[in-house]
């Protein structure tokens, strides 16, 4: 059998990128161990932007029926008064969806897979490991599989992404080691069922308290998680934590104040959070995405939403590159604008963990210093401003950056809602396509686009009832023109003198090839 394109893992990554991928055209095989859906919840909270591409994958409107809106993040101490807060409430944010979003791993799957069901090209190798993966001298790959019931076969493909978790095959081909941030701690992750309701405020909690830190947040109309921090083997602190059913009932009974007598545990898991970042994730025909390319503590809930934006970055470079549109230089761009992302969401990951992990006696200064932070004006925004920079300057020219205009090149384009004409909203990304696209409010610089295939126009007025917002946009930015890439990322901006700012690698790639 071959493909295009192999994905080993058919986890929330690797199915958003057969999504992706079957969006622009290309045909994937999806193969996993596992048969079905992972019937445990794993990850649980969602952001705005990763809505969104749920939304490209095909994949939102399944899945609406099952998230929960949540308010964000709140630090408190071992009494749970509050320490600092980080709001995340908005019904519509930045990219155009509820700014935070709870669910139950299961029910993101589910709604992927249905999104899958409808793209053509994609195929399904369920009860397949991946054993062996090789470069061959033609620069593509082999994928030797063995199903659960001991049939082998080899699959050939130009191109392998590796969704596969942490301790993934393909990373191990790739090779390289990792970036270690050297956080390393126990913890026991509690699902909870209770038709009472438990009255807790509808965000997560991430409770500052050393040794007995622990998290709990609300996931669904019944459905609840608590994670405490367990004693390592190391450590002399008192603690005998056990991960029974019977002690996490009483801990989490402790932890609310009207205690339900039908709390039910969905289960119990005990997990050692680490806090590392592929130094490679690439090699030839072999990608890393995911929890393969890094592993993160689940302290800002950016786990899985990491790996929705490894997906939504490679997809579309893929997909230029075996069209024939762009070379293979196009797909370095992945790992120099992907890496500096998660590397600062996983510091920052491990900066909260540590910080609810201080002890007495520096416990008391350290509640007090995030006291004062909390009423520092600008302290809500300071975390969305960290995990979600703009490119960085090897992918994104820093000089251009720099200019009156560029600024923005390099960050995420707004997403608008518009009303239907049944009353209903869509997103303002339906208007843009699945390509590059430029969005103008008057004639373009010929430099914006330079013989990009497929390329779509649009002017405000093409966004309906969110025409005035882009407008307001536009104007706000002193822009006469912005050019987009299909990951709906700023790469150039042309002023309203008519000068172009910006020239992002992937356009020059892009170019050469087209001038051959």
């Amino acid at each position: 059998m071959s493909a295009p394109v192999i994905i080993v893992g058919s986890g929330p990554t690797g199915l958003t990128a057969a999504c992706l991928l079957a969006e622009h055209g290309i045909e994937s095989v999806v193969l996993d161990r596992r048969r079905g859906v992972h019937p445990l919840p794993r990850a649980v909270h969602l952001d705005d932007e990763v809505y969104r591409i749920l939304q490209s994958a095909g994949a939102a409107s399944d899945f609406g029926p099952f998230g929960r809106s949540a308010r964000g993040m709140r630090l408190v101490d071992d009494r749970h008064r509050l320490l600092m807060r980080f709001p995340r409430e908005n019904p519509v944010g930045y990219s155009g969806w509820r700014e935070s979003t709870m669910f139950d791993q299961p029910d993101l799957e589910r709604a992927l897979r249905a999104a899958a069901s409808r793209r053509a090209g994609i195929r399904f190798l369920e009860g397949y490991a991946a054993e062996r993966i090789v470069i061959e001298p033609d620069g593509t790959a082999s994928v030797h599989v063995r199903s659960d019931e001991g049939i082998e076969d080899v699959l050939r493909a130009r191109y392998v992404l590796g969704c596969d978790g942490a301790t993934s095959a393909v990373g191990a081909e790739i090779g390289g080691g990792a970036i270690d941030l050297r956080f390393n701690q126990r913890w026991l992750v509690v699902d909870v069922k209770s038709s009472a309701d438990l009255k807790m405020w509808e965000g997560v909690h991430q409770v500052c308290a050393g040794a007995q830190a622990a998290t709990f947040m609300r996931i669904g109309a019944d459905r609840y998680r608590w994670e405490f921090r367990l004693s390592d083997h190391n450590e002399n602190d008192g603690s005998d934590a056990s991960p029974d059913h019977s002690w996490a009932t009483e801990a989490i009974r402790a932890q609310v104040d009207n205690p339900a007598d039908d709390i039910e545990i969905v289960r119990t898991a005990t997990y050692r959070h680490g806090a590392r970042v592929a130094r490679r994730w690439r090699r030839g025909p072999l990608f890393v995405l995911g929890d393969a390319a890094h592993v993160t503590p689940p302290f800002i809930g950016q786990g899985l939403g990491a790996g929705q934006r490894d997906a939504m970055n490679l997809a579309w470079k893929l997909a230029a590159v075996l069209d024939g549109h762009a070379d293979e230089q196009l797909l370095d761009t992945y790992q120099a604008e992907r890496k500096p992302h998660v590397l600062r969401a996983v510091a920052a990951a491990t900066a909260i963990g540590r910080l609810m992990s201080v002890r007495s006696p520096a416990r008391g200064a350290v509640d007090a210093v995030m006291r004062g932070l909390d009423r520092a004006p600008g302290s809500a925004q300071a975390g969305p401003r960290l995990i979600y920079p703009p490119l960085g300057r090897s992918a994104m020219r820093l000089r251009d950056r720099a200019r009156p205009g560029g600024r923005w090149i390099g960050r995420l384009f707004p997403q608008f809602i518009r009303s239907g004409p049944d009353g209903s909203f869509e997103g303002s990304d339906e208007v843009l396509g699945s390509g590059y696209a430029v969005v103008h409010v008057g004639p373009v610089n010929p430099r914006m686009s330079r013989l990009m295939p497929g390329i779509r126009y649009a002017v405000p007025a093409d966004f309906g009832s969110a025409s005035h917002a882009v407008s307001t946009w536009l104007g706000g930015r002193r822009a006469n023109a912005v050019l987009l890439r299909p990951d709906r990322v700023v790469c150039a901006v042309e002023s309203v003198g008519g000068k172009v700012h910006g020239e992002p690698r992937a356009i020059r790639t892009d170019v050469r090839m087209h001038r051959r």
